[in-house]
Parts: C-alpha cells; sequence; structure tokens
C-alpha cells in the first residue's frame, strides 16, 4: 500500500531561502544531489510525474535546479533536496522511506566507483575499524553545517558502533534515511559483518542517532 509523506522539516521555506549555492543556509554536495535531479527529470520524461505536479510541490528555485546542470563539488539547499526526494519516495517508492535507504546504499557504491571520496577506497581487511571514521569525515562534506561524532564497541567480534549527527533544524528527513543507507553499504562492504543491522532516528529537530548492532 502506499504510504504517506515523510514529515520533511522546512518543506515549506519561502523560494528566497533556496537560492543554489546559497552557502549560508544548509546545503548539501551536488556529489548527492545530482542523482536525485535526474530521476526526478526521468520520471518526467517517463510521464510518472508532471511539470504540474512539479509546480505545485516544488519551490521556483528548485524547478531553477532541475533544469540546470549539477555540480559535484557545489553546494546546493538541502531543503531542496528533501523535497525531490519526497517526490521520488512517492512516485517510485510507494511512498516507503525504505527507498530512501536503498538509494543512499546505491549512492554510496556509485560514488566509491567515481572515486571522488578516497576515504570510500580503503582497505576492505581494515574497513570495520574504519567505518565510524569514514562517516565523520565524508558526513560534514556531503551535508554542510553537520558535526559528526562517534562510539565505538570493541568489546565482542562484530562491530558495533554509534554515530551522532548535530544538524540543523530544517535538515530533512530524506537526508537521514539517505545516510542509513550509505552507513549500511560500509558495514556491507566490511564482509564479515553482514549480519549487522544499521537504524536511525530523529533524537530532536538538531540531532540524529545512526547505531550498527
Amino acid at each position: 500500500p502506499r504510504r504517506g509523506r515523510l514529515n520533511l522539516p522546512g518543506a515549506a521555506a519561502d523560494e528566497k531561502d533556496c537560492a543554489p549555492g546559497d552557502r549560508t543556509l544548509s546545503a548539501i554536495k551536488g556529489s548527492a544531489l545530482e542523482a536525485v535531479v535526474a530521476d526526478v527529470n526521468r520520471l518526467v520524461e517517463e510521464g510518472r510525474l508532471s511539470r504540474e505536479e512539479l509546480e505545485v510541490r516544488l519551490a521556483a528555485s528548485d524547478l531553477k535546479i532541475l533544469d540546470a546542470k549539477i555540480f559535484p563539488a557545489s553546494w546546493y539547499p538541502i531543503d531542496t533536496y528533501g523535497r525531490l526526494s519526497e517526490l521520488l519516495m512517492e512516485a517510485d517508492g510507494r511512498g516507503d522511506p525504505e527507498y530512501l535507504v536503498e538509494r543512499g546504499r546505491r549512492r554510496a557504491e556509485a560514488l566509491q566507483a567515481t572515486g571522488i571520496y578516497s576515504q570510500l577506497s580503503a582497505n576492505r581487511q581494515q574497513w570495520g575499524d574504519r567505518i565510524v571514521a569514514i562517516m565523520t569525515s565524508i558526513g560534514p562534506a556531503m551535508f554542510k553545517d553537520t558535526q559528526w561524532t562517534s562510539e565505538v564497541d570493541n568489546s565482542g567480534d562484530a562491530l558495533r558502533f554509534r554515530i551522532r549527527v548535530k544538524v540543523t533544524p530544517d535538515f530533512p528527513e530524506a537526508g537521514r534515511f539517505a545516510a542509513q543507507g550509505f552507513i549500511s553499504y560500509l558495514v556491507i562492504q566490511n564482509g564479515k559483518d553482514r549480519g549487522i543491522r544499521v537504524t536511525s532516528r530523529r533524537v530532536s529537530s538538531t540531532e540524529i542517532e545512526f547505531s550498527a548492532r
């Protein structure tokens, strides 16, 4: 069954707060946004989303971003990312947030293949010990104005960790689910820890927690 929308902070932001590349606001790197933009445009081309729907659901600045070239190293408004991701979840993922988690996994795999983030090319024999270090490094590089800290439990044979992220109140839930998928991919790449489950929760409007156990 089709599920409802995510509760996305900042979904009603005014257009003036969505200027592409405005570094004074919460933002996401183009390397994380480009696939979202490409897939929304694909759904329009396939007739699964209409331009009229986009004009109703999105800010004018979102539409400009959809029509523009996305530069991987540039910053883009995080609320645009949230609205576009929610559209994809509803139109392509039957309203299920797990769709966004899977997109995060696929994005991590794609970024590893490009070599943009060298941390993702670490020796797999040391991967388990490096997962939290990778995320606390890549996280702020992908999401502006976020602070990532971690705790690792080395008392057993399997990897256990917790990552806490300080975010701005407008950080969308879509970003949380995508990051959860990204971390899940790193755990899978670790090989020996395939049984570990990665979860996430919004502790407050300004804090997110990811756990692996």
